[in-house]
């Protein structure tokens, strides 16, 4: 392919997957905001402090640390003082967070394999396996 066919199938990737992420949380009635997309980073990446929250999400610090005070006034994350330095509070899920990020992830799964069953056939389904073995690899590339 060409510079430009990569571009252009980059592109249509790239909206595919957007729109793709998008119905899902609408459908599954799992709408991304700061708390859900909080509760998923500190899964994925464990203990944080606000100040590593804010750069991942790309977000001030000042609205990291209310995102995070607020969830954990509500259960959802436990903070305490880090060991370096005890000024800084590193926060990770609480119980009742990570049984709000399951019944989340669930719903979106549940809808996507409905969509699976009574949209695609056999042959779509295979497809798509193999398309996702791409993806994985594409997101992997340069993780050594």
């Amino acid at each position: 392919m060409t510079n430009n066919a990569n571009f252009e199938l980059a592109e249509r990737l790239r909206a595919a997957i957007g729109s793709f992420v998008r119905r899902t949380r609408e459908c599954a009635g799992t709408p991304s905001d700061a708390r859900s997309e909080t509760l998923g980073l500190l899964d994925r990446k464990g203990p944080l402090s606000a100040a590593m929250v804010a750069k991942a999400r790309a977000v001030t610090h000042q609205s990291a640390r209310k995102v995070l005070s607020d969830m954990e006034d509500g259960g959802l994350v436990t903070g305490e003082p880090s060991h370096r330095d005890g000024r800084e509070r590193l926060y990770r899920l609480s119980e009742d967070g990570m049984v709000e990020l399951r019944r989340s992830r669930s719903a979106r799964t549940r809808w996507i394999a409905i969509q699976f069953e009574d949209i695609l056939d056999k042959d779509d389904r295979e497809t798509l396996a193999a398309a996702i073995v791409l993806l994985e690899r594409i997101a992997s590339a340069g993780s050594d």
